[in-house]
């Protein structure tokens, strides 16, 4: 046997571009994906990360009964200045039965498309049901996404308030959500933390908002920060809300705005409401109208297999 002889030669392994990923699954099925998925409490491996010219390497392995799969990211800060995307990566999809790579997905889209979906659904559970405002802090690919994703759960929502440190980011990213239906405009980071439902993607290392910023009732997303010295919010928030992981060990790896707060004595985790399993099943759910919740993804490797197989299926490869 040659040493690539049980292997698709590359060209023969169909490659799905941001184009084919975003035509392929809409956002309504990345979410019901998720649900179904993380409904059946799945294991996965801890992401690894390796610090490189300035830059980060991430690695993000999962597998279940049906297919395996691993991200390969970097994530290069210095690109913003440059004029282009900070989040690169591959995904290469198995079929778990023969061991075959089955596709090759843009790593950057798929995040994309999961981690909004993700927020969706810890959205679609714990913000209130009349929820009509999002307010993001930020203006990055994964802020532009984040109000399409809310609105697949909430419809009622039209009003978008974003907030970011370049006025000019600002103005483009309202313009940008404004073509997509959108009752966009600029505001202050307080001004977006007024919104019914806030939806947090920086890599901020000190808090953007306070908790004199929320409205009783709201819901916060937070996804920007992945490591445990990065915090969109303070620990005023954290002890204050009724707080939901993903999973609570990458949580205690990697969710700074958690990590920061019991390291400051304020918190502790036996205050985690829930995770992304619970959500999922139906097993919590807001307990009162005026409580304020908040939802804390760090990104796991079995929301990006749970997206890339609903790509493969679609296009009939699984």
């Amino acid at each position: 046997m040659t040493a690539c002889g049980s292997i698709k030669a590359i060209e023969a392994i169909p490659f799905f571009d941001t184009k084919a990923i975003f035509e392929l699954v809409p956002m309504t099925a990345a979410v019901e994906a998720l649900r179904r998925a993380f409904a059946l409490r799945p294991s996965h491996a801890a992401r690894a990360h390796l610090r490189t010219a300035g830059a980060e390497f991430l690695v993000m392995p999962a597998a279940n009964g049906t297919a395996a799969g691993a991200k390969m990211v970097m994530v290069q800060p210095a690109n913003q200045a440059r004029g282009t995307a900070v989040i690169q990566g591959l995904y290469v999809l198995f079929d778990a039965t023969q061991g075959q790579p089955v596709a090759l997905l843009d790593g950057a889209a798929l995040t994309l498309v999961r981690t909004p979906a993700v927020s969706a659904l810890a959205t679609d559970v714990l913000a209130r049901p009349d929820a009509r405002s999002i307010g993001i802090l930020g203006t990055g690919p994964q802020a532009l996404a984040h109000p399409a994703a809310m609105r697949s759960v909430r419809p009622s929502v039209s009003t978008v308030v974003v907030a970011g440190r370049s006025p000019q980011r600002v103005a483009a990213a309202v313009e940008t959500l404004r073509r997509d239906g959108f009752d966009a405009r600029a505001g202050s980071w307080a001004q977006a933390a007024g919104c019914d439902v806030v939806c947090g993607c920086t890599r901020s290392s000190a808090p953007l908002i306070d908790l004199a910023d929320l409205a009783p009732g709201s819901h916060l997303n937070l996804v920007g920060s992945y490591r445990t010295d990065l915090r969109e919010v303070g620990a005023d928030i954290v002890t204050h809300a009724t707080v939901y992981v993903d999973d609570l060990d990458a949580a205690k790896a990697e969710a700074g705005e958690l990590t920061i707060a019991i390291d400051e004595g304020q918190w502790s985790w036996d205050r985690v409401a829930g995770d992304l399993a619970d959500i999922a099943s139906g097993t919590v759910d807001r307990q009162t109208t005026g409580e304020i919740t908040l939802f804390k993804s760090v990104g796991l490797a079995v929301q990006d297999l749970a997206v890339a197989q609903v790509v493969a299926r679609a296009a009939g490869l699984m």
